[in-house]
């Protein structure tokens, strides 16, 4: 059996399971599953690029209805990042100027001071996923398979009170995302290496 759609998967975890009678509740064990997957898998996948504007006179904008964790935020014109800083430790200044730090408070990518002007911001960060019928895959369903599958199977062993499959599945699903964490951070090196050996070219 395929496991590229929604569908795929819905069926899957099914069979897997042996009790149609639990149709309704399928999708539910694969939301929670990708609760779990939201919070502990770092692919490159879950990195995405999302353009914000400053409001000038404000030192908040809003954040992405998909962001789950922040990873970098640059100025349009700046080569170099802003820095990021904890919010307690966030010296705020009134006078407004082009920001330096950033920190994440609530539902807003805050400055340490208001923006003098409505930069243009790159807020590079995690996204959620949210498989549903009319988004039917994304890339880690694509890519990962198998970490959908035994997280939803994971998910149902408490409904079904079945202390076997939940040792089981979350076996089979902890050694699922160790390894695809394992290759992801294989291909960030390998990105790093290469763009390393183009500079050191470069330079020569």
């Amino acid at each position: 059996m395929t496991l590229s759609t929604y569908s795929d998967l819905k069926s899957a975890v099914a069979d897997w399971l042996e009790r149609s009678d639990l149709a309704a509740r399928i999708p539910d064990f694969i939301a929670l599953a990708e609760s779990r997957l939201n919070r502990l898998f770092r692919g490159r996948m879950t990195e995405v690029n999302t353009a914000l504007t400053a409001v000038p006179g404000s030192r908040a904008v809003t954040l992405p209805a998909a962001f789950t964790e922040a990873v970098s935020v640059h100025l349009a014109g700046c080569v170099e990042a802003l820095r990021f800083i904890d919010p307690a430790l966030m010296e705020v200044h009134n006078q407004a100027a082009r920001p330096v730090f950033w920190t994440i408070d609530g539902g807003s990518l805050v400055f340490e001071r208001p923006a003098d002007q409505a930069y243009a911001v790159t807020l590079r960060h995690l996204r959620k996923f949210a498989l549903s019928d009319t988004e039917p895959s994304n890339p880690i369903l694509a890519d990962y398979p198998d970490l959908y599958l035994f997280g939803a199977l994971l998910e149902a062993a408490p409904f079904l009170r079945d202390a076997d499959l939940l040792a089981l599945f979350q076996a089979r699903f902890e050694t699922a995302l160790q390894e695809a964490n394992a290759k992801e951070n294989l291909n960030r090196a390998g990105s790093k290496l290469r763009s390393d050996r183009a500079l050191v070219g470069r330079g020569h």
